[in-house]
């Protein structure tokens, strides 16, 4: 199967990747674990429920970053593939 028909199925997930631990990602994420569960040890529940909210949309940015990011990137690849199949490199 060609690279494309593994993205057009689903094999490929570009957005998907594994947390290799002790990197700075995993530290990073485990610090943000610990602290929120600090502060909601200290918020009542319709507090928590804001949070859980701020949460929810903080996620969202982050993947819409995430999926434009991938655009660049993209396109820039094949500017660069243009770019070097017509020797103007």
């Amino acid at each position: 199967m060609t690279t494309l028909e593994n993205l057009y199925y689903g094999n490929i997930a570009p957005h998907e990747y594994e947390v290799e631990r002790g990197s700075e990602y995993d530290a990073t994420s485990k610090l943000v674990i610990r602290h929120e569960q600090e502060l909601s040890a200290t918020l009542t529940e319709q507090q928590k429920a804001i949070l859980e909210k701020i949460k929810d949309n903080h996620t969202e940015i982050m993947n819409l970053g995430e999926r434009d990011a991938f655009c660049r990137g993209f396109s820039l690849a094949v500017r660069l593939m243009v770019e070097a199949m017509s020797g103007k490199t």
